[in-house]
């Protein structure tokens, strides 16, 4: 699937084109979602928008919702009766893959 908004240099662009095999655990018309590489939690998902996005701050309205319907669609799919979602936005914060994306993560008394 030929993404209409590839960044040749960004590893999520490349994993949603799948030139980098990767086992999505869902998938919709918006988003891909995938364990984490190195994970912080027992559940440690990355929601991904198909359209590259820099960070949040360049997500418009509507794939910022169809972000977080995905969150809330995955969560109840992997029975998360609990989780947390965070997003690190610009490289101050944490960001390393300027694609934005959401962490889910969820297992046994996550600590701050």
């Amino acid at each position: 699937m030929q993404n209409n908004n590839y960044d040749k240099d960004c590893i999520f662009c490349k994993i949603i084109n799948g030139e980098i095999p990767t086992k999505f655990i869902k998938e919709n018309e918006y988003c891909v979602v995938f364990a984490d590489l190195h994970p912080k939690a027992k559940v440690h998902l990355l929601v991904v928008p198909k359209k590259h996005f820099k960070d949040i701050m360049e997500t418009d309205e509507f794939y910022t919702n169809k972000i977080f319907e995905t969150i809330k669609e995955v969560a109840k799919e992997q029975n998360l009766s609990s989780f947390r979602i965070v997003n690190n936005c610009g490289k101050g914060a944490g960001q390393s893959v300027f694609h934005v994306h959401f962490h889910v993560l969820s297992g046994d008394n996550l600590k701050e």
